[in-house]
């Protein structure tokens, strides 16, 4: 697996489109209404969103997603960095931001390779 992180607007997905070749119908988009990530694409973006439907529903995200693990390898996922800034005034938001910190620092463990985008320009971190 490979993971791309950085914050929002950086360039991850036009990254991973460039870098591995993937088209539209590679890459599964998610939002904050995706229930259950399609693990049958090349690509997953924006796990974060998926995250937070997940918690909205009571879920834990990070258990979701270990459970899901082996059928992402190989795989280009795609999060964004939620972790700088100003710390959420709204509870949900702030288990949201600690979800996605632990989900990130999860997915890293596993994958073969780390990039972050920053600037638009990518760093391998791993």
């Amino acid at each position: 697996m490979v993971l791309i992180i950085g914050g929002s607007h950086q360039g991850k997905l036009a990254f991973a489109r460039e870098r591995f070749g993937l088209s539209d119908a590679d890459v599964c988009l998610c939002d904050e209404n995706t229930d259950a990530l399609d693990t049958s694409r090349r690509c997953v973006a924006y796990v974060d969103r998926w995250a937070l439907n997940r918690l909205r529903a009571g879920a834990d995200p990070l258990a979701e997603m270990e459970a899901i693990l082996p059928q992402l390898k190989g795989a280009v996922v795609i999060a964004a960095d939620i972790s700088a800034g100003v710390v959420p005034i709204e509870a949900l938001m702030r288990a949201w931001r600690e979800a996605c910190g632990r989900l990130t620092a999860s997915l890293a463990t596993e994958a073969d390779e780390v990039w972050r985008l920053f600037c638009g320009l990518p760093q391998r971190l791993k």
